[in-house]
């Protein structure tokens, strides 16, 4: 974060903070958050409006791995997709999981509304924001070019962003380039996708020109340079998608523009050239982390004087986790890790078999296959044996080693009448509920669970990292993007330098998976799964990239016409009894669950249901949305 400079630039921000936590969005040119504070405060210096900016981004900028970061309380986005269940009785997801998108919840706003720190409520906010600085910088004496180019830069680069979080919910929306006087009285007509995104990708043209290469270490995680290039590629794809294609009357199954596909393939391309070239002199550089780093992607060690950065993170929240006890219990740990009671023991979110089946598997020829193909030798009784690597970088599963209790390994006791799988069944908060016999590695570090009741210092040894486009998604969006524009997954979009399995590729290698098979390259059909299972594995559980990609493929509808389509997987002991394990463990920490052999079964995780019909692929407007533009056009079927 920037260090403040001086007492006048802590007063400005004392400021900001008061007026702007006072007002509430209920509409998208809604006055407030903005009202009440003096021009000459916010445009006195270049400290004053870059705290201005810099308080629109704390406060408005989504931090997923936050619990209620963003006022939905206990549900974490990837719980609406087919990522993860959930086990607590009162998560305000299952509202959308039934399919009742506009029930309002007086505690809780979901995803799916627009009030507070939502997605929605919160990107209208910060366009106002940004429209301000944008529109009025030229009152600010004495600032550099470069003071100006940083600032305008960061302007463009926000507003562009918080408009794409807009758009890919609403699908196309009017243009919203100035600061209107939300007096109910505009009337601006609601644009394509196609041109909402091109609109956005002019912002992002010129945060690329303004924006510096990188930051010093007080600043790390603001926009750079390869932040907007990789976003405007991120945005050209999403642009080119079946989904994208719909007009504002209809909501069907298109395909892809191949020439905006191409066009996003050509950026992709840019950031690649940029990442092999970027200036040596720069203190961080950005890179694929290779596989034995995979893990650490995701968090960092904290109090070592390390700055807050990762290599292979491009655009990432700058905003450190205060609580993370809170966030790990709340979404990833079950009672027996969190010892928690109450709805803390229960509000947990499970990694589905859905999400397991996807990770391939090595065969006897040492190539990796999907677990349905015959080649892979897939064994549901050794689930497993010669995954990809990053399965195991992701999920823990029944049976193994995680953390230390009073000095003693734990287990994970989720297998059939352990511990942990008693705990789910029994808490009245949860009463069975969402159990799928996994849980997320992903986001842990084995030391939160270490020590006693009374010993949690292990939740602070490191940090989160909420990172919204990072290397690998780069080559994952150049691959989509080649393969669309192409039809091949060999063929190159003229002015690129790579195909879509070479990108493809680079990605799986470097976590020590092979080249895709020779026979699926060729395939088109089973070259666009590959390519649509490689983006889900590697980005699982990130940035709400699952649900996004099932509703901008249009695949959704199919992956939920059975409600019932949520699997979990359950491990059998099947040796109790034996000089190994002569009883079944009643605890956690009892060693001879080590030598456990289990028999499994895939079962359908109830009453964990998926309801989702065609208008759900695009959010709708509430009441005070339509009232606050003329003529504004609701989604259809809403």
């Amino acid at each position: 974060m920037c260090k403040m400079k001086n007492k006048k630039f802590i007063i400005v921000i004392l400021q900001l903070m008061l007026i702007l936590t006072l007002g509430s969005c209920e509409s998208f040119l809604d006055k407030s958050p903005d009202l009440g504070l003096s021009e000459k405060d916010i445009y006195k210096n270049y400290l004053s409006i870059t705290g201005y900016l810099d308080f629109a981004y704390r406060e408005y900028m989504p931090n997923y791995l936050a619990s209620g970061d963003t006022d939905n309380g206990r549900i974490y986005i990837g719980s609406i997709s087919d990522e993860f269940s959930t086990t607590f009785n009162g998560a305000a997801v299952i509202d959308i999981h039934a399919g009742n998108w506009l029930k309002k919840n007086d505690n809780n706003t979901t995803e799916i509304g627009n009030t507070g720190k939502t997605p929605i409520g919160a990107s209208v906010k910060a366009i106002r924001v940004m429209n301000r600085i944008i529109h009025n910088i030229d009152q600010v004496a004495d600032l550099t070019n470069e003071e100006y180019d940083k600032v305008m830069g960061q302007a463009h680069f926000y507003r562009a962003w918080f408009y794409f979080m807009l758009i890919n919910r609403h699908g196309g929306m009017p243009i919203l380039d100035k600061v209107f006087a939300g007096d109910g009285d505009e009337d601006l007509p609601r644009e394509t996708y196609r041109k909402s995104s091109e609109w956005l990708v002019s912002d992002l043209d010129k945060a690329i020109e303004m924006l510096p290469e990188y930051w010093d270490d007080n600043n790390t995680g603001r926009p750079t340079k390869m932040a907007a290039m990789a976003l405007k590629t991120m945005a050209q794809l999403y642009a080119s998608s079946p989904l994208m294609q719909n007009d504002l009357d209809k909501t069907v199954v298109m395909d892809y523009d191949k020439e905006m596909a191409a066009e996003a393939a050509k950026s992709a391309e840019a950031v690649v050239a940029y990442l092999n070239n970027f200036p040596a002199e720069a203190p961080h550089r950005y890179r694929l982390m290779r596989g034995d780093e995979y893990q650490n992607i995701f968090y960092f060690k904290r109090g070592d004087g390390t700055p807050f950065v990762q290599d292979e993170s491009i655009w990432y929240c700058r905003r450190v986790v205060g609580d993370k006890s809170l966030t790990m219990r709340r979404f990833w740990q079950t009672f027996f890790f969190d010892t928690f009671s109450g709805p803390d023991a229960a509000s947990c979110y499970m990694p589905t078999q859905n999400m397991a089946n996807m990770y391939e598997k090595k065969g006897a020829d040492g190539i990796y296959y999907p677990i349905d193909d015959p080649r892979a030798g897939f064994d549901l009784q050794d689930p497993f044996k010669d995954r990809d690597p990053r399965f195991n970088n992701n999920f823990i599963v029944p049976g193994q080693p995680w953390g230390k209790w009073e000095g003693k390994p734990m287990f994970v006791t989720l297998f059939k009448d352990g511990h942990g799988y008693k705990d789910i069944i029994n808490n009245s908060n949860s009463n069975q509920r969402g159990q799928t016999g996994y849980l997320l590695k992903k986001f842990q570090w084995e030391e939160a669970v270490f020590g006693s009741n009374n010993d949690r210092t292990g939740y602070n040894k490191y940090d989160f990292l909420t990172t919204y486009i990072r290397v690998a998604q780069v080559y994952l969006d150049y691959a989509e993007a080649s393969f669309e524009a192409t039809g091949s997954a060999t063929s190159k979009v003229p002015g690129c330098s790579l195909s879509a399995v070479e990108a493809l590729n680079i990605v799986r290698n470097r976590v020590g998976v092979t080249d895709v098979a020779s026979d699926i390259v060729a395939n088109p059909v089973k070259f666009r799964e590959t390519l649509r299972r490689e983006r889900s594995v590697e980005l699982m559980f990130e940035n709400n990239h699952r649900w996004n990609d099932i509703r901008r493929w249009m695949i959704a509808h199919q992956l939920f016409e059975n409600p019932n389509c949520i699997k979990g997987l359950l491990a059998i002991p099947n040796n109790i009894g034996s000089a190994e394990v002569p009883t079944l463990p009643t605890n956690s920490t009892d060693p001879t669950i080590a030598n456990i052999t289990y028999d499994y079964e895939e079962y359908t995780v109830v009453p964990e249901v998926r309801v989702f019909d065609m208008k759900n692929y695009w959010y709708p407007f509430t009441i005070n949305n339509v009232a606050s533009m003329k003529n504004l056009k609701q989604n259809p079927g809403w």
